[in-house]
């Protein structure tokens, strides 16, 4: 489309004047930036359990799950705590 037909500004301005869809744009890329960085989370968590302990990967996996559905948490939480726990315990052992 060149610039100066009448269509190539409709499309500029349509876009530019629909701050609905920018906002909900911006929203779902948060939503997946916080899917992304839990998913994270959880596969160090299962790495760490599976390298601390004489746990397969799939073991450590089900843990986290199993210890979410217990105290009736999302995974990514309990995967934040382990994952927290960890860190706090490597600072101790250096000491």
């Amino acid at each position: 489309m060149h610039p100066s037909r009448p269509e190539a500004r409709f499309v500029r301005l349509s876009a530019a004047a629909d701050p609905v869809s920018t906002a909900l744009e911006r929203s779902e890329h948060a939503r997946l930036r916080r899917t992304l960085t839990a998913r994270a989370t959880i596969h160090m968590a299962e790495g760490a359990l599976a390298a601390l302990g004489p746990l397969p990967i799939e073991d450590a996996t089900r843990a986290l799950v199993d210890v979410a559905r217990a105290l009736n948490l999302n995974v990514h939480v309990v995967a934040e705590q382990v994952h927290r726990v960890l860190v706090q315990y490597r600072r101790g052992a250096r000491h």
